[in-house]
């Protein structure tokens, strides 16, 4: 994971800010959360996480994340966990993330929390 982090940095696609905060944000679901971050689906959700801030940095706009499949994830009991955890990532950076990128992000960390409670 750090090597991805590292490559997409040095080929320019991310600022370097953002993959130091990347870092972090990996160790942190790591340790505290203790979620998948080494995993396919991990790899999927930071790669996102980081292209979705340098998205932001620079004023480009996606899709957002269909409202249903947004409404049906806030209907999980560990919804207001997650939303607290993607609120503390956040402040690993200075970028203010779009609106539209966020359901992504919450649905990736979803996905990881899943991904982690399988075996539970």
């Amino acid at each position: 994971m750090e090597n991805r982090l590292n490559l997409l940095c040095e080929a320019g696609v991310i600022d370097n800010d953002i993959c130091n905060g990347m870092l972090q944000v990996v160790r942190r679901l790591e340790e505290e959360w203790h979620l998948p971050v080494h995993t396919e689906q991990g790899t999927m959700a930071m790669t996102h996480m980081a292209s979705a801030l340098m998205r932001s940095r620079r004023g480009e706009v996606i899709e957002a994340l269909d409202g249903e499949l947004l409404e049906e994830l806030a209907q999980s009991h560990l919804w207001p966990t997650i939303l607290l955890v993607h609120q503390a990532l956040l402040k690993e950076f200075t970028v203010t993330l779009h609106a539209n990128e966020e359901g992504y992000m919450l649905a990736n960390l979803y996905g990881l929390w899943m991904a982690a409670n399988e075996g539970v």
